[in-house]
Parts: C-alpha cells; structure tokens; sequence
C-alpha cells in the first residue's frame, strides 16, 4: 500500500525544473564584484545599470547576489540607478500583443491598475525587479517610465518626474546626464539604454508620440495625455550604440558570462544627440 501511495504521489506532484548549469562556470557575488571592478565600476560612482540575468550565467544567489555585488562595487558614496518601467500602466487600445473586443477594451481601461510606486512591479527584468524591493531604494513617481535608486544623490536623481517628457528635460535622465552618471549595459546592448532616449529628445526634430496614463481620483478614473519621445524599436539605437563603440569611448568586458559594456552618460548622450539629428535630418 505505501508504494501505490507513492507512486500516486511522485504522479500527481509536477517534477521540479533543475537550471541546466554543466559546463557553466559558476557565478558568485565575489565574483561578479572583481569583474565589475576589472570593467571600471569603482566606488563613488553613479551607475545607471541595465541588465539581463541571463546572459550573466548561472548565479549563485540569482538577482540578489548580483545586486549585492553592484551596492558592494559602488561603497557607501556611490549612488546606484535601475530602470523601473511599467508599460503596462497604459491604455490598452495601445497594447499590441493583446487585441480586444470593443466590450473588453472598454472594461480593460476602467479596470487597468493604475500606478503605485510602492508596489507595481517593473518589467525590465529580475535584476531591476529585485532593486525596487530593496532597503532604502526610492522610486521616482513616473507611471510608465519610473526610475529607483539608491545612495546619497538618490533623492536628488528620482525627484522630481513629472508625467509630461518623462524621458526629456527636467527629468531624472536630464539630470543623472548633468551629474554624468556613468552608463553600465550589464549583458544588453545600446538599444536598452534609455539615455538614448534623453538624447533625441533634444533633437527639435526627434520622434515623438503621446503617453496615456490612466489616473484615479476620488474614485474616478480619469485619463491623461502627455507628449514624450517616440520609440525606436531597434530602428537607430543599435547604430548609434555601433558607432559610438567605434569611437574608444566604451570599456567591454565579461560580468560572468555576459557581454558588457560602461561609458559616461554625457558622452553617449551628446554622441547620440549628433547622430540623431542628422538621421533624422535625412529621414524628413
């Protein structure tokens, strides 16, 4: 009888999914810290970091140990910056990976959630994802293109974030530029760098679209229109990212098993501001 109870058991019980890590060297928070540091990052610094998990490998404490590993680098003067964007704070009429019927659409924009800084998530990975929960860290108040951070300047980056050129000026992009933060792309490349963003956006002639961000006041859900600039989709970021590298401007090096790259932010960004216009240029 006990072994027909276990066999039921080991039946009904879904098997557990083990990371296939053979031949994969193993990460560690140590040693994630002397690659970083062998890549440039020092104490002191204000590092705005993109990442992917990922491509760094198999990681021994995961996300934590990575973020451990970015606070440890960084010391007590250091000042660290994520991403903590949440597109899905959106109108749904936008959403193109999810079509819905006339009734759906109506109840998904009365329902959508709207943003809360304290708990709605990110999207822009786990190693963003577990920054934002982490002791100290603050948020800054952009629905949709909200930045964290945490450390001596980090009050002074995050606010204030109006709604309106969340990616432009007055932003926290226009002022981690203005401190020249330095720029980490942890396993991704230039098309995830939002400064790029920041860049065009001082271009007169730069892409521009319309942000709708849903708001309830007072049990009423209202919508709100503001400009902000366009997306690139892999159109232009990746060249600019090419060309900038070109220039000797870009320390590279393995994070683990990832691709990296750090740069100043003021020198991508006026690159980028220069290569864009003149795309642009050509495109009108």
């Amino acid at each position: 009888m006990g072994s027909a109870i276990s066999e039921k058991w080991s039946q009904s019980i879904p098997a557990r999914r083990i990371p296939q890590t053979e031949g994969i060297p193993l990460q560690t928070k140590e040693s994630i810290g002397a690659d970083l540091r062998r890549l440039g990052v020092s104490g002191g610094q204000i590092l705005m970091v993109h990442s992917s998990l990922g491509k760094i490998g198999y990681v021994l404490g995961g996300a934590q140990a990575v973020v451990h590993a970015l606070i440890e680098v960084l010391g007590r003067d250091g000042t660290l910056v994520m991403p903590a964007f949440s597109p899905e704070v959106s109108d749904p009429a936008a959403w193109s990976d999810h079509a819905l019927g006339e009734d759906e659409l109506k109840l998904a924009q009365d329902h959508v959630p709207a943003f809360d800084a304290a708990v709605t998530p990110t999207s822009m990975g786990i190693i963003a994802e577990t920054f934002r929960n982490w002791p100290d860290v603050l948020r800054s108040a952009h629905p949709q293109v909200s930045v964290t951070a945490r450390g001596p300047l980090a009050e002074r980056i995050v606010v204030p974030h109006a709604y309106a050129w969340g990616q432009g000026a007055g932003s926290p992009f226009e002022r981690l530029y203005d401190l020249n933060a330095t720029l980490l792309l942890l396993g991704v490349g230039f098309n995830r760098a939002t400064f790029l963003h920041f860049a065009e956006s001082r271009v007169p002639h730069g892409r521009r679209k319309t942000r709708r961000i849903p708001i309830d006041e007072d049990g009423v859900r209202i919508w709100c229109s503001v400009p902000d600039v366009g997306d690139d989709l892999g159109t232009y970021f990746p060249r600019v990212g090419a060309e900038f590298s070109k220039a000797g401007q870009v320390s590279t090096g393995l994070v683990g098993q990832a691709q990296s790259m750090l740069t100043s932010s003021r020198a991508v960004v006026d690159f980028a501001t220069d290569f864009l216009s003149e795309a642009l240029q050509e495109k009108c």
